[in-house]
């Protein structure tokens, strides 16, 4: 059975997942695999925050790319107090992103962590958010965004360690247009 399957499954039957924790102590009831629970609760947020993201317009939502996906020591972005400025020089897929992105009417920043996020997030006050990062990033994120009533949606990177990092453009694509 697919996570996804498995994600709608535990929603169906009400069980609270509002927690990694919750989640984690939810799989080891029903006898599943906690290695795939970042997964799974990156996916579980997706499912959970669904309706609430849909329903802010794209000029309301902001995307946040982490900043390990630029080609080092390449990249030619310079950092500023909101993140990394792309030149678009085509050497990452974080250009290919940023025009769908853009095209679409999210404001877009690339940022070194979850500091960062948060500065933006109080100066700009989107009504929802948008991640590509590693798993524990966009946990901490979407965390501390539910906090304060911002839906969150995200794809984690297929490729993570903290430089030169990969996701899959066309999951991001189909889920920016979503």
């Amino acid at each position: 059975m697919s996570i996804e399957r498995n994600v709608k499954r535990l929603i169906e039957l009400g069980i609270d997942l509002g927690t990694k924790d919750a989640v984690k102590s939810t799989l080891e009831a029903l006898g599943y695999d906690t290695s795939y629970l970042d997964e799974v609760y990156i996916t579980l947020k997706n499912h959970l925050n669904a309706k609430a993201f849909f329903a802010v317009p794209v000029s309301e939502r902001i995307l946040f790319i982490s900043h390990c996906m630029r080609k080092t020591p390449e990249c030619p972005a310079e950092i500023t107090e909101e993140g990394y400025v792309c030149k678009r020089c085509g050497l990452c897929d974080i250009d290919k992103i940023m025009e769908e992105a853009n095209k679409l009417g999210y404001k877009t920043f690339i940022v070194p962590g979850g500091s960062m996020v948060f500065k933006i997030v109080k100066k700009y006050r989107p009504k929802a958010a948008f991640g590509i990062a590693c798993y524990y990033e966009l946990e901490e994120a979407i965390s501390k965004l539910s906090r304060v009533g911002i839906p969150t949606r995200s794809v984690p990177l297929s490729k993570t360690g903290c430089v030169n990092t990969k996701v899959d453009i066309e999951r991001v694509i189909i889920t920016l247009k979503e």
